[in-house]
Protein backbone atom coordinates (compact mmCIF):
# COMPACT_ATOMS: atom_id res chain seq x y z
CA UNK A 1 0.00 0.00 0.00
CA UNK A 2 2.69 2.11 0.97
CA UNK A 3 5.24 1.89 -2.28
CA UNK A 4 1.64 2.14 -4.45
CA UNK A 5 0.57 5.28 -3.12
CA UNK A 6 4.34 6.69 -3.43
CA UNK A 7 4.21 5.80 -6.82
CA UNK A 8 1.05 7.78 -7.21
CA UNK A 9 2.62 10.72 -5.64
CA UNK A 10 5.78 10.91 -7.66
CA UNK A 11 3.87 10.10 -10.61
CA UNK A 12 1.98 13.71 -10.18
CA UNK A 13 4.55 15.86 -8.40
CA UNK A 14 8.01 14.28 -9.57
CA UNK A 15 10.77 12.36 -7.80
CA UNK A 16 12.37 15.23 -6.80
CA UNK A 17 9.12 16.76 -5.14
CA UNK A 18 8.47 13.42 -3.07
CA UNK A 19 10.98 13.59 -0.05
CA UNK A 20 11.00 10.45 1.97
CA UNK A 21 14.71 10.50 3.86
CA UNK A 22 15.21 12.26 7.04
CA UNK A 23 17.72 15.08 6.10
CA UNK A 24 15.73 15.95 3.07
CA UNK A 25 12.52 16.26 5.46
CA UNK A 26 14.26 17.91 7.76
CA UNK A 27 13.98 21.27 6.94
CA UNK A 28 9.68 20.86 6.86
CA UNK A 29 9.26 19.41 9.93
CA UNK A 30 11.27 21.18 12.07
CA UNK A 31 9.76 24.04 13.81
CA UNK A 32 12.40 27.26 14.46
CA UNK A 33 11.41 27.48 18.41
CA UNK A 34 9.51 24.30 18.33
CA UNK A 35 10.94 20.54 19.04
CA UNK A 36 11.08 18.68 15.69
CA UNK A 37 8.30 15.78 15.25
CA UNK A 38 8.19 13.14 12.03
CA UNK A 39 6.00 12.31 8.96
CA UNK A 40 5.47 9.76 7.06
CA UNK A 41 6.79 12.03 3.82
CA UNK A 42 6.84 15.77 2.31
CA UNK A 43 5.17 16.82 -1.30
CA UNK A 44 5.95 20.21 -2.73
CA UNK A 45 2.95 20.23 -6.13
CA UNK A 46 4.40 22.43 -8.89
CA UNK A 47 0.31 23.32 -9.47
CA UNK A 48 -2.65 23.80 -7.89
CA UNK A 49 -3.98 20.76 -9.73
CA UNK A 50 -0.87 18.51 -8.10
CA UNK A 51 -1.88 19.69 -4.95
CA UNK A 52 -5.87 18.37 -5.02
CA UNK A 53 -4.25 15.43 -6.51
CA UNK A 54 -2.03 14.79 -3.84
CA UNK A 55 -4.76 15.83 -1.14
CA UNK A 56 -7.09 12.77 -2.50
CA UNK A 57 -4.07 10.25 -3.05
CA UNK A 58 -3.73 10.93 0.82
CA UNK A 59 -7.04 11.04 1.79
CA UNK A 60 -8.06 7.90 0.33
CA UNK A 61 -5.32 6.08 1.95
CA UNK A 62 -5.75 7.05 5.63
CA UNK A 63 -3.36 9.64 5.59
CA UNK A 64 -3.49 12.85 8.04
CA UNK A 65 -2.14 16.02 6.17
CA UNK A 66 -0.37 18.93 7.70
CA UNK A 67 -0.51 21.78 4.99
CA UNK A 68 3.02 23.90 5.35
CA UNK A 69 3.68 27.25 3.48
CA UNK A 70 6.81 29.33 4.24
CA UNK A 71 7.31 27.71 7.72
CA UNK A 72 8.18 30.76 9.72
CA UNK A 73 6.07 29.68 12.54
CA UNK A 74 7.05 30.89 16.06
CA UNK A 75 5.05 28.40 18.19
CA UNK A 76 5.13 25.46 15.58
CA UNK A 77 1.55 25.38 14.48
CA UNK A 78 2.95 24.39 10.69
CA UNK A 79 5.43 21.36 11.90
CA UNK A 80 4.49 18.32 13.36
CA UNK A 81 4.41 17.55 16.85
CA UNK A 82 5.34 13.99 19.06
CA UNK A 83 3.30 10.55 17.65
CA UNK A 84 0.47 10.27 15.87
CA UNK A 85 -1.78 7.39 15.48
CA UNK A 86 -1.74 7.07 11.87
CA UNK A 87 0.76 8.22 8.96
CA UNK A 88 1.52 11.85 8.72
CA UNK A 89 2.09 13.98 5.53
CA UNK A 90 3.74 17.49 4.93
CA UNK A 91 2.67 19.16 1.32
CA UNK A 92 4.91 22.14 1.03
CA UNK A 93 3.26 24.76 -0.96
CA UNK A 94 6.87 27.00 -1.47
CA UNK A 95 6.83 26.35 -5.47
CA UNK A 96 2.81 27.95 -5.84
CA UNK A 97 3.88 31.28 -5.61
CA UNK A 98 1.93 32.92 -8.29
CA UNK A 99 0.07 36.38 -7.17
CA UNK A 100 -2.12 38.17 -9.58
CA UNK A 101 -3.05 41.94 -9.22
CA UNK A 102 -6.65 42.79 -9.80
CA UNK A 103 -9.30 45.37 -9.82
CA UNK A 104 -6.10 47.40 -11.04
CA UNK A 105 -4.39 46.55 -8.41
CA UNK A 106 -7.07 47.38 -5.31
CA UNK A 107 -6.78 43.13 -4.76
CA UNK A 108 -4.64 40.29 -4.96
CA UNK A 109 -5.08 36.75 -5.83
CA UNK A 110 -2.68 34.71 -4.06
CA UNK A 111 -1.63 31.14 -4.17
CA UNK A 112 -0.68 29.11 -0.86
CA UNK A 113 2.98 29.52 -1.30
CA UNK A 114 3.08 33.20 -2.40
CA UNK A 115 4.81 35.40 0.67
CA UNK A 116 4.32 38.71 1.65
CA UNK A 117 7.93 39.95 0.04
CA UNK A 118 6.53 39.12 -3.37
CA UNK A 119 3.60 40.63 -2.30
CA UNK A 120 4.95 44.14 -1.92
CA UNK A 121 6.94 44.34 -5.02
CA UNK A 122 4.07 43.24 -7.15
CA UNK A 123 1.44 45.95 -6.15
CA UNK A 124 4.27 48.53 -6.17
CA UNK A 125 3.63 49.68 -9.59
CA UNK A 126 0.16 50.08 -8.24
CA UNK A 127 1.53 52.16 -5.70
CA UNK A 128 -0.78 49.92 -3.48
CA UNK A 129 0.77 48.18 0.02
CA UNK A 130 0.08 44.85 1.58
CA UNK A 131 -1.47 44.36 4.71
CA UNK A 132 1.77 43.59 6.49
CA UNK A 133 5.05 44.85 5.43
CA UNK A 134 8.23 44.96 7.67
CA UNK A 135 7.37 42.98 10.69
CA UNK A 136 6.55 39.15 8.51
CA UNK A 137 8.20 40.18 5.60
CA UNK A 138 11.57 40.23 7.32
CA UNK A 139 11.64 36.26 8.12
CA UNK A 140 9.98 35.48 4.47
CA UNK A 141 6.22 34.64 5.86
CA UNK A 142 3.61 33.73 3.83
CA UNK A 143 0.49 35.55 2.42
CA UNK A 144 -1.86 32.43 3.14
CA UNK A 145 0.10 31.61 6.53
CA UNK A 146 -0.78 35.03 7.73
CA UNK A 147 -4.58 34.59 6.88
CA UNK A 148 -4.92 31.29 8.72
CA UNK A 149 -3.10 32.46 11.81
CA UNK A 150 -4.91 35.92 12.05
CA UNK A 151 -1.46 36.93 11.89
CA UNK A 152 -0.06 41.10 11.32
CA UNK A 153 -1.72 43.91 12.79
CA UNK A 154 1.52 46.14 13.52
CA UNK A 155 0.13 48.41 10.55
CA UNK A 156 -2.49 49.96 12.82
CA UNK A 157 -4.56 51.62 9.92
CA UNK A 158 -4.72 47.87 8.52
CA UNK A 159 -5.65 45.46 10.76
CA UNK A 160 -4.63 41.56 11.14
CA UNK A 161 -4.99 39.37 7.82
CA UNK A 162 -8.31 38.45 7.14
CA UNK A 163 -10.58 37.75 4.09
CA UNK A 164 -13.62 35.96 3.66
CA UNK A 165 -12.70 35.31 -0.27
CA UNK A 166 -10.90 32.32 -0.40
CA UNK A 167 -10.43 29.24 -2.29
CA UNK A 168 -10.11 25.34 0.06
CA UNK A 169 -10.58 22.01 0.15
CA UNK A 170 -12.17 20.38 3.34
CA UNK A 171 -12.93 17.07 4.27
CA UNK A 172 -16.16 15.87 5.72
CA UNK A 173 -17.09 13.91 8.96
CA UNK A 174 -17.46 11.24 6.34
CA UNK A 175 -14.02 11.57 5.04
CA UNK A 176 -14.97 12.94 1.81
CA UNK A 177 -12.69 15.68 0.42
CA UNK A 178 -14.52 19.05 -1.33
CA UNK A 179 -13.49 22.02 -3.01
CA UNK A 180 -15.19 25.26 -1.88
CA UNK A 181 -14.99 28.37 -4.04
CA UNK A 182 -15.63 31.63 -2.27
CA UNK A 183 -12.96 33.44 -4.52
CA UNK A 184 -16.17 35.24 -6.05
CA UNK A 185 -14.68 34.28 -9.19
CA UNK A 186 -15.71 32.30 -11.74
CA UNK A 187 -13.34 29.29 -12.37
CA UNK A 188 -15.69 26.36 -13.72
CA UNK A 189 -17.81 24.07 -11.54
CA UNK A 190 -15.80 20.85 -11.17
CA UNK A 191 -12.88 20.89 -9.03
CA UNK A 192 -9.82 20.04 -11.82
CA UNK A 193 -11.60 22.78 -14.20
CA UNK A 194 -11.13 25.62 -11.13
CA UNK A 195 -7.55 24.74 -10.14
CA UNK A 196 -6.75 24.12 -14.12
CA UNK A 197 -8.32 27.48 -14.80
CA UNK A 198 -6.26 29.36 -12.33
CA UNK A 199 -2.93 27.51 -12.76
CA UNK A 200 -3.75 28.92 -16.11
CA UNK A 201 -4.65 32.07 -15.40
CA UNK A 202 -7.99 31.38 -17.94
CA UNK A 203 -9.90 34.50 -16.47
CA UNK A 204 -9.98 38.02 -16.36
CA UNK A 205 -11.90 41.09 -14.54
CA UNK A 206 -15.75 40.10 -16.23
CA UNK A 207 -15.37 37.01 -14.56
CA UNK A 208 -14.31 38.49 -10.82
CA UNK A 209 -17.22 40.04 -8.89
CA UNK A 210 -18.03 42.46 -6.79
CA UNK A 211 -18.80 41.31 -3.49
CA UNK A 212 -20.29 41.96 -0.06
CA UNK A 213 -17.54 39.69 1.23
CA UNK A 214 -14.99 41.52 3.60
CA UNK A 215 -10.89 40.83 1.63
CA UNK A 216 -9.56 42.74 4.88
CA UNK A 217 -10.05 43.85 8.24
CA UNK A 218 -12.39 46.74 7.17
CA UNK A 219 -13.82 47.80 10.59
CA UNK A 220 -10.56 47.74 12.69
CA UNK A 221 -9.54 51.15 13.05
CA UNK A 222 -13.08 51.51 14.74
CA UNK A 223 -11.60 49.22 16.96
CA UNK A 224 -8.07 50.38 17.70
CA UNK A 225 -9.45 54.29 18.38
CA UNK A 226 -11.88 52.41 21.17
CA UNK A 227 -9.42 53.16 23.89
CA UNK A 228 -12.22 52.90 26.45
CA UNK A 229 -12.85 49.28 25.69
CA UNK A 230 -12.71 46.22 28.32
CA UNK A 231 -11.58 43.78 25.68
CA UNK A 232 -8.25 43.52 23.60
CA UNK A 233 -8.06 44.98 19.80
CA UNK A 234 -7.46 41.75 17.97
CA UNK A 235 -6.25 38.25 19.35
CA UNK A 236 -5.57 35.15 17.63
CA UNK A 237 -9.16 33.33 18.79
CA UNK A 238 -11.44 36.51 17.91
CA UNK A 239 -14.87 35.53 16.34
CA UNK A 240 -14.88 38.26 14.26
CA UNK A 241 -11.54 37.15 12.68
CA UNK A 242 -12.56 33.58 12.19
CA UNK A 243 -14.37 32.60 9.23
CA UNK A 244 -13.10 29.81 6.43
CA UNK A 245 -9.84 30.21 5.78
CA UNK A 246 -9.26 33.26 7.94
CA UNK A 247 -8.27 31.81 11.50
CA UNK A 248 -8.14 27.89 10.45
CA UNK A 249 -5.01 27.44 11.65
CA UNK A 250 -4.83 24.58 8.59
CA UNK A 251 -7.64 22.68 9.32
CA UNK A 252 -8.35 23.42 5.22
CA UNK A 253 -6.47 23.45 2.58
CA UNK A 254 -6.26 26.65 1.17
CA UNK A 255 -5.62 27.23 -2.55
CA UNK A 256 -6.02 30.54 -2.76
CA UNK A 257 -6.75 34.04 -1.44
CA UNK A 258 -8.35 37.03 -2.21
CA UNK A 259 -7.28 40.13 -0.15
CA UNK A 260 -7.54 44.21 -0.17
CA UNK A 261 -4.43 46.26 -0.97
CA UNK A 262 -3.87 49.70 0.52
CA UNK A 263 -2.94 52.71 -0.67
CA UNK A 264 1.15 52.95 0.04
CA UNK A 265 1.87 56.62 1.95
CA UNK A 266 4.76 58.10 0.19
CA UNK A 267 5.69 60.89 2.63
CA UNK A 268 6.14 59.09 5.96
CA UNK A 269 7.56 60.97 8.98
CA UNK A 270 9.06 58.88 11.91
CA UNK A 271 9.50 59.96 15.66
CA UNK A 272 11.21 58.53 17.77
CA UNK A 273 9.91 58.93 22.36
CA UNK A 274 12.03 57.90 25.12
CA UNK A 275 11.15 58.07 28.48
CA UNK A 276 11.67 57.03 32.59
CA UNK A 277 7.93 57.02 33.22
CA UNK A 278 5.64 54.88 30.99
CA UNK A 279 2.62 56.44 31.77
CA UNK A 280 3.93 59.10 29.17
CA UNK A 281 3.54 56.62 26.59
CA UNK A 282 -0.17 55.92 27.33
CA UNK A 283 -0.77 59.60 27.31
CA UNK A 284 0.38 59.76 23.88
CA UNK A 285 -1.14 56.76 23.09
CA UNK A 286 -4.49 57.77 23.75
CA UNK A 287 -4.20 61.74 22.83
CA UNK A 288 -3.72 60.78 19.14
CA UNK A 289 -5.77 57.65 18.72
CA UNK A 290 -8.76 60.34 20.19
CA UNK A 291 -7.61 63.95 18.62
CA UNK A 292 -5.57 63.48 15.66
CA UNK A 293 -7.68 63.03 12.47
CA UNK A 294 -5.97 60.04 10.66
CA UNK A 295 -4.42 56.95 12.16
CA UNK A 296 -0.47 56.89 12.17
CA UNK A 297 0.79 53.81 10.07
CA UNK A 298 2.80 52.33 13.20
CA UNK A 299 3.73 52.74 16.88
CA UNK A 300 6.18 49.89 17.90
CA UNK A 301 7.42 49.60 21.58
CA UNK A 302 10.79 48.65 22.73
CA UNK A 303 11.97 48.05 26.00
CA UNK A 304 15.82 49.17 26.42
CA UNK A 305 16.70 45.45 26.97
CA UNK A 306 15.43 44.40 23.77
CA UNK A 307 16.84 47.14 22.09
CA UNK A 308 20.22 45.84 22.91
CA UNK A 309 19.40 42.20 22.29
CA UNK A 310 18.72 43.00 18.71
CA UNK A 311 21.57 45.45 18.12
CA UNK A 312 23.93 42.49 19.45
CA UNK A 313 22.38 39.30 18.30
CA UNK A 314 20.08 40.61 15.21
CA UNK A 315 23.03 42.03 13.35
CA UNK A 316 23.76 39.58 10.70
CA UNK A 317 19.86 39.21 9.66
CA UNK A 318 19.84 43.09 10.52
CA UNK A 319 22.52 43.59 7.46
CA UNK A 320 20.91 40.73 5.09
CA UNK A 321 17.62 42.97 5.13
CA UNK A 322 19.00 46.04 5.37
CA UNK A 323 21.56 45.71 2.18
CA UNK A 324 19.91 42.49 -0.09
CA UNK A 325 16.03 43.01 1.28
CA UNK A 326 13.67 40.34 3.27
CA UNK A 327 14.05 37.88 -0.01
CA UNK A 328 17.00 36.10 1.32
CA UNK A 329 15.43 35.53 4.40
CA UNK A 330 13.37 32.44 3.63
CA UNK A 331 16.65 30.77 2.34
CA UNK A 332 18.81 32.25 5.49
CA UNK A 333 16.95 30.18 7.84
CA UNK A 334 16.58 27.32 5.34
CA UNK A 335 20.02 27.05 5.21
CA UNK A 336 20.30 27.68 9.11
CA UNK A 337 18.22 24.67 10.42
CA UNK A 338 19.71 22.63 7.85
CA UNK A 339 23.14 23.58 9.34
CA UNK A 340 21.48 23.07 12.84
CA UNK A 341 20.49 19.60 11.95
CA UNK A 342 23.79 18.28 11.24
CA UNK A 343 25.67 19.52 14.25
CA UNK A 344 22.92 18.61 16.70
CA UNK A 345 23.49 14.99 14.95
CA UNK A 346 27.64 15.54 15.00
CA UNK A 347 29.60 14.60 17.90
CA UNK A 348 32.11 17.13 17.72
CA UNK A 349 29.49 20.65 18.17
CA UNK A 350 26.91 21.52 20.37
CA UNK A 351 23.52 23.38 19.99
CA UNK A 352 24.82 26.90 20.36
CA UNK A 353 27.72 26.05 17.59
CA UNK A 354 26.28 27.78 14.75
CA UNK A 355 25.23 31.19 16.71
CA UNK A 356 28.42 31.19 17.64
CA UNK A 357 29.78 31.42 14.60
CA UNK A 358 27.20 33.92 13.14
CA UNK A 359 27.49 36.09 16.01
CA UNK A 360 31.10 36.36 15.33
CA UNK A 361 30.63 37.20 12.23
CA UNK A 362 28.72 39.99 13.38
CA UNK A 363 31.15 41.42 15.68
CA UNK A 364 32.89 42.44 12.83
CA UNK A 365 30.56 44.53 10.70
CA UNK A 366 30.37 48.47 11.98
CA UNK A 367 27.68 49.37 14.45
CA UNK A 368 24.53 49.65 12.67
CA UNK A 369 22.57 51.57 14.89
CA UNK A 370 23.49 55.79 14.84
CA UNK A 371 25.05 56.97 18.17
CA UNK A 372 21.89 59.04 19.12
CA UNK A 373 19.96 56.42 19.08
CA UNK A 374 21.83 53.99 21.41
CA UNK A 375 22.73 57.27 23.96
CA UNK A 376 18.92 57.06 24.11
CA UNK A 377 18.79 53.99 25.03
CA UNK A 378 21.08 53.90 27.82
CA UNK A 379 19.46 56.82 29.31
CA UNK A 380 15.78 56.08 29.11
CA UNK A 381 14.34 52.32 29.77
CA UNK A 382 11.05 52.50 27.57
CA UNK A 383 11.22 53.52 23.78
CA UNK A 384 8.20 53.91 20.59
CA UNK A 385 8.61 54.23 17.31
CA UNK A 386 5.97 55.89 15.78
CA UNK A 387 5.95 56.46 11.98
CA UNK A 388 2.74 58.37 10.30
CA UNK A 389 1.52 60.31 6.79
CA UNK A 390 3.09 63.69 6.42
CA UNK A 391 -0.42 64.99 6.69
CA UNK A 392 -0.83 64.55 10.20
CA UNK A 393 3.15 65.35 11.26
CA UNK A 394 1.67 68.69 12.65
CA UNK A 395 -0.98 67.61 14.68
CA UNK A 396 1.40 64.29 16.30
CA UNK A 397 4.38 66.90 16.86
CA UNK A 398 2.35 69.18 18.70
CA UNK A 399 0.93 66.46 20.78
CA UNK A 400 4.59 65.19 21.36
CA UNK A 401 5.60 68.70 22.63
CA UNK A 402 2.73 68.29 25.09
CA UNK A 403 4.21 65.35 26.71
CA UNK A 404 7.90 65.38 25.80
CA UNK A 405 9.81 67.72 26.83
CA UNK A 406 13.54 66.69 26.00
CA UNK A 407 14.91 66.65 29.10
CA UNK A 408 16.01 63.97 31.84
CA UNK A 409 12.88 62.84 32.24
CA UNK A 410 11.90 62.05 28.43
CA UNK A 411 12.72 62.76 25.13
CA UNK A 412 11.15 62.46 21.15
CA UNK A 413 13.41 63.13 18.23
CA UNK A 414 12.09 63.57 14.69
CA UNK A 415 14.24 60.66 13.13
CA UNK A 416 15.26 61.24 9.28
CA UNK A 417 14.73 58.11 6.80
CA UNK A 418 17.31 56.54 7.10
CA UNK A 419 17.47 56.43 10.60
CA UNK A 420 14.25 55.36 10.06
CA UNK A 421 15.12 52.28 8.58
CA UNK A 422 17.35 51.33 10.72
CA UNK A 423 14.53 51.93 14.38
CA UNK A 424 12.71 49.64 12.09
CA UNK A 425 15.09 47.15 11.90
CA UNK A 426 16.44 46.52 14.94
CA UNK A 427 12.90 46.20 16.10
CA UNK A 428 11.95 43.35 13.52
CA UNK A 429 14.71 41.54 13.92
CA UNK A 430 13.80 41.18 17.27
CA UNK A 431 12.44 37.84 17.72
CA UNK A 432 15.59 35.87 15.61
CA UNK A 433 18.04 37.61 18.27
CA UNK A 434 16.52 36.98 21.59
CA UNK A 435 16.48 33.44 20.76
CA UNK A 436 20.31 33.84 19.94
CA UNK A 437 20.59 36.11 23.21
CA UNK A 438 19.16 32.66 25.60
CA UNK A 439 21.44 30.26 23.53
CA UNK A 440 24.38 32.18 24.33
CA UNK A 441 24.48 34.19 27.24
CA UNK A 442 22.73 32.16 29.29
CA UNK A 443 23.40 28.39 27.39
CA UNK A 444 22.39 25.58 29.37
CA UNK A 445 21.72 27.86 32.72
CA UNK A 446 18.20 28.94 31.45
CA UNK A 447 15.41 28.59 28.95
CA UNK A 448 13.40 30.93 26.73
CA UNK A 449 9.94 31.40 27.36
CA UNK A 450 8.47 33.24 24.38
CA UNK A 451 4.55 34.69 25.12
CA UNK A 452 2.44 37.03 22.78
CA UNK A 453 -0.28 38.77 24.50
CA UNK A 454 -3.47 40.89 23.82
CA UNK A 455 -4.04 43.34 26.27
CA UNK A 456 -7.24 45.14 27.38
CA UNK A 457 -7.72 48.75 24.86
CA UNK A 458 -8.18 50.56 28.80
CA UNK A 459 -5.20 48.61 30.51
CA UNK A 460 -3.06 51.90 31.61
CA UNK A 461 -0.57 49.30 33.46
CA UNK A 462 0.33 47.94 30.11
CA UNK A 463 3.82 48.06 31.64
CA UNK A 464 4.03 45.31 34.21
CA UNK A 465 5.52 42.47 32.25
CA UNK A 466 5.41 39.45 35.08
CA UNK A 467 3.45 38.01 37.26
CA UNK A 468 4.43 38.34 41.09
CA UNK A 469 4.35 34.80 41.91
CA UNK A 470 6.51 34.36 38.83
CA UNK A 471 9.17 36.62 39.67
CA UNK A 472 11.67 34.82 41.29
CA UNK A 473 11.55 31.90 38.10
CA UNK A 474 12.24 34.93 35.84
CA UNK A 475 16.43 35.77 34.84
CA UNK A 476 14.94 38.91 32.44
CA UNK A 477 11.96 39.95 30.20
CA UNK A 478 12.91 41.08 27.16
CA UNK A 479 9.27 43.41 25.63
CA UNK A 480 8.65 44.53 22.11
CA UNK A 481 4.51 45.46 21.12
CA UNK A 482 2.68 46.75 18.68
CA UNK A 483 1.80 49.65 21.54
CA UNK A 484 -1.68 51.42 19.75
CA UNK A 485 -3.46 48.06 20.14
CA UNK A 486 -1.77 47.32 23.12
CA UNK A 487 -0.12 43.88 21.78
CA UNK A 488 2.86 42.86 23.54
CA UNK A 489 5.82 40.13 22.88
CA UNK A 490 7.60 38.83 25.73
CA UNK A 491 10.52 36.61 25.93
CA UNK A 492 11.02 35.53 29.53
CA UNK A 493 14.34 34.09 30.21
CA UNK A 494 13.57 31.41 32.62
CA UNK A 495 16.49 30.78 35.60
CA UNK A 496 17.86 27.50 35.62
CA UNK A 497 16.37 24.77 37.83
CA UNK A 498 12.96 25.86 37.08
CA UNK A 499 10.07 24.37 35.38
CA UNK A 500 9.28 26.27 32.40
CA UNK A 501 6.08 24.35 31.68
CA UNK A 502 4.96 25.65 35.52
CA UNK A 503 6.23 28.96 34.77
CA UNK A 504 4.45 29.08 31.93
CA UNK A 505 0.94 28.15 33.47
CA UNK A 506 2.01 30.72 36.31
CA UNK A 507 2.24 33.77 33.35
CA UNK A 508 -1.16 32.28 31.60
CA UNK A 509 -2.67 32.12 34.89
CA UNK A 510 -1.96 35.74 35.40
CA UNK A 511 -3.14 37.14 32.14
CA UNK A 512 -6.75 35.34 32.71
CA UNK A 513 -6.47 36.95 35.75
CA UNK A 514 -6.35 40.59 34.28
CA UNK A 515 -8.24 39.48 31.16
CA UNK A 516 -5.54 39.32 28.95
CA UNK A 517 -5.92 37.47 25.52
CA UNK A 518 -3.66 34.64 24.13
CA UNK A 519 -1.74 34.42 21.67
CA UNK A 520 -2.16 37.56 20.16
CA UNK A 521 -1.08 36.85 16.65
CA UNK A 522 0.84 33.61 16.49
CA UNK A 523 -1.01 30.88 15.75
CA UNK A 524 -1.79 28.36 18.92
CA UNK A 525 0.40 25.87 17.58
CA UNK A 526 1.79 23.70 20.19
CA UNK A 527 2.14 26.48 22.79
CA UNK A 528 -1.07 27.30 23.76
CA UNK A 529 -4.29 25.42 23.90
CA UNK A 530 -7.22 26.84 22.07
CA UNK A 531 -9.58 28.07 23.76
CA UNK A 532 -13.51 27.02 23.54
CA UNK A 533 -14.39 29.19 20.20
CA UNK A 534 -11.25 27.42 18.39
CA UNK A 535 -12.27 24.66 19.00
CA UNK A 536 -15.89 24.81 18.22
CA UNK A 537 -14.35 26.73 14.78
CA UNK A 538 -11.73 23.65 13.74
CA UNK A 539 -14.37 21.01 14.23
CA UNK A 540 -16.92 23.26 12.11
CA UNK A 541 -13.88 23.31 9.60
CA UNK A 542 -12.78 19.71 9.77
CA UNK A 543 -15.12 17.02 11.76
CA UNK A 544 -12.73 13.89 10.84
CA UNK A 545 -9.84 15.83 12.50
CA UNK A 546 -7.71 14.80 9.06
CA UNK A 547 -5.85 18.51 8.90
CA UNK A 548 -2.89 19.81 11.62
CA UNK A 549 -4.33 17.39 14.23
CA UNK A 550 -3.47 18.23 17.65
CA UNK A 551 -2.95 21.91 16.91
CA UNK A 552 -3.74 24.26 19.66
CA UNK A 553 -3.58 20.71 22.37
CA UNK A 554 -6.67 19.26 20.56
CA UNK A 555 -6.65 15.86 20.01
CA UNK A 556 -4.45 13.43 17.52
CA UNK A 557 -7.04 11.24 17.05
CA UNK A 558 -9.45 10.72 13.54
CA UNK A 559 -12.97 11.32 14.84
CA UNK A 560 -14.91 9.44 12.44
CA UNK A 561 -13.42 7.09 9.59
CA UNK A 562 -14.83 7.56 5.86
CA UNK A 563 -18.15 5.30 4.90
Amino acid sequence: MKSFLHNKIIKTVGKKNFLVNEKDKTPYTSGWRTESGDCEFVVLPNSLLEMWTVLKLCIENDKYILMQAANTSLTGGSTPNGKYNKGLVIISTTKLQTIIPIKNGNQVLAFPGSTLYDLEKKVKPFNRAPHSEIGSSCIGASIVGGVCNNSGGALIKRGPAYTELSLFASVDKNGKLELHNKLGIELGNKPEEILKNLDDRNFNEKHIKNSNFKASSTDYSNIVKDINANSPARYNADKRRLYDASGCAGKLAVFAVRLDTFEKENNERTFYYSTHNPQDLTRLRKKILTEVSELPIYAEYMHSEAYKVSKKYGKDAFYLIYYLGTSTMPFFYKTKSKLENFFKKSNFFSHRTLDLILNAIATILPNQMPKLYNKLNKKYPHHLILKCDQGIYNEVLEISKTIFDKDDINNFVVASSKESKKLTLNRFVFAGASARCANLENGANSELLPLDVALKRNDDYWYKDVADNARDDILKTLTVGHFFCLVFHREYVVKKGKNNTKVKNKLLKWFDQIEAKYPAEHNVGHVYEADDNLRKFYKKLDPSNIFNPGIGKTSKTLVKNKN
